[in-house]
C-alpha cells in the first residue's frame, strides 16, 4: 500500500517546495498563490488539527488563534493570528512569504483536492506521485 495514503495532511510550506520545484517557479509564487486560497478562496489551511488535541481541551500554547472564513458557505478554519496576519501582508502587500511564520500551517489532502477543483487548477504531480487525488 501506498505509503501516502496513510497522511491526512501535510504542511502548507511542504506543498509550496515541492510544487514550486515541479513548476520551476519560484517558492514565494506558489507561496502567494495558496496564501490567496485561503484568504480569498476557501482553501482550508489550519494551525490546529482536532484530531491531534486532546479530547475537552483546547491548548492554545501561548499562540493566539483565530476563526476564520474566506467566503460565505466555508467551514471555519483555526489559524495563528500571525499566520493570518502573513498571508495577507503576502497577498495584499506582495510581502516575501517567511517558511518560519507558515511553518505550523496544515492543508488536509481533502481539502486541498477540494479547492483545487474550486479554483480550476490541475493536480500538481507530486500530488498524484504520492496517491493524494486518486481516491475520488
Amino acid at each position: 500500500m501506498n505509503p501516502g495514503h496513510h497522511v491526512e495532511s501535510y504542511r502548507l510550506w511542504d506543498i509550496v517546495t515541492q510544487w514550486a520545484r515541479e513548476t520551476l517557479q519560484h517558492e514565494s509564487v506558489i507561496a502567494r498563490a495558496l496564501a490567496k486560497g485561503v484568504l480569498r478562496d476557501g482553501l482550508r489551511a489550519q494551525s490546529v488539527d482536532p484530531k491531534w488535541a486532546n479530547k475537552g481541551t483546547f491548548e492554545l500554547r501561548g499562540l493566539p488563534l483565530v476563526g476564520y472564513v474566506a467566503k460565505d458557505g466555508s467551514l471555519p478554519i483555526f489559524i495563528r493570528s500571525s499566520a493570518l496576519s502573513h498571508m495577507t501582508e503576502v497577498v495584499e502587500k506582495a510581502a516575501t512569504p517567511d517558511p518560519q511564520l507558515l511553518f505550523e500551517e496544515f492543508v488536509t489532502k481533502q481539502d486541498f483536492g477540494t479547492w483545487l477543483q474550486q479554483v480550476g487548477i490541475s493536480p500538481p504531480g507530486f500530488w498524484f506521485a504520492i496517491g493524494e487525488l486518486q481516491e475520488d
